[in-house]
């Protein structure tokens, strides 16, 4: 669940100074059918071709079987088939679904939003722009992130900007709907996550001269929300794709889910 994208576009403004969608193409992200949402997760396809590749490596250096699977989605690189070994634990979750989600299926959600969030963060650290859009609407992500990589500058995404300590699910309304709408959004999730970030936290690119350069800035703890669906893709695995998001600074952000 990336606080990155939108509170970066929230200021500049999912995340982070400017969202809207408008003048976007619309992504392309592999979707294998909605995932169950009481599913283990399941190993990713890459596992076995990809087994060997223990360091994010050129995609013209590994196993061609390998190479053939991650091809369809543009990389350059290919990430170490333990890569999302190591999600961090799901944060304290509220769910305020009202019985469109249960306990369990709200952890297997969240989990899945994780699990999102390390994908983008080795997609931003290695310059892997094409990724993201199997992850989200590439127009939720801040355009200086998008800039950074175009200029192969690697981006660092800390624990704080993607990872909050408390998840607070929702099910949409036709008037909380609207808000995404007054963004320039088209939103097709049912549910909305409203995640609590800590503060301070820096997102960074490496600069030219290897320094690093300040891409987005939260000076304290704050509240961004994602519309997201889960989707079982090929090699990503359960994954929650986010179609809209918003910061509770946002004039109009719907009050329920800005309350605490």
């Amino acid at each position: 669940m990336l606080r990155g994208g939108i509170r970066t576009i929230v200021l500049a403004t999912l995340a982070v100074a400017g969202l809207s969608s408008c003048g976007n193409p619309a992504p392309v992200h592999t979707q294998t059918g909605t995932a169950s949402a009481t599913a283990a997760p399941r190993p990713s396809a890459a596992a076995g071709p990809c087994a060997s590749v223990t360091t994010t490596t050129p995609i013209g250096q590994v196993p061609a079987a390998c190479a053939a699977l991650w091809t369809p989605y543009g990389v350059t690189k290919v990430p170490p088939a333990n890569l999302t070994d190591a999600t961090p634990a799901p944060p304290a979750v509220v769910n305020g679904t009202q019985g469109g989600l249960t306990g369990t299926e709200l952890a297997f959600w969240v989990r899945a939003s994780t699990r999102a969030s390390v994908w983008y963060r080795w997609a931003e650290a290695n310059d892997q722009a094409a990724l993201i859009p199997h992850l989200g609407q590439l127009s939720l992500v801040p355009k200086v992130e998008l800039q950074a990589m175009a200029a192969n500058e690697p981006i660092s995404q800390p624990d704080c900007a993607l990872f909050p300590t408390k998840v607070e699910a929702f099910t949409i309304t036709r008037d909380e709907l609207h808000f995404f709408v007054t963004e320039g959004e088209i939103v097709a999730a049912r549910y909305a996550f409203v995640g609590t970030y800590p503060g301070p936290c820096l997102v960074t690119a490496e600069g030219p001269t290897g320094k690093p350069i300040t891409l987005a800035s939260y000076p304290s703890a704050s509240v961004t929300f994602f519309a997201s669906s889960m989707v079982n893709d090929a090699l990503l695995g359960p994954i929650l794709f986010t179609d809209g998001a918003g910061n509770c600074t946002d004039p109009g952000a719907p009050t329920r889910w800005c309350r605490s």
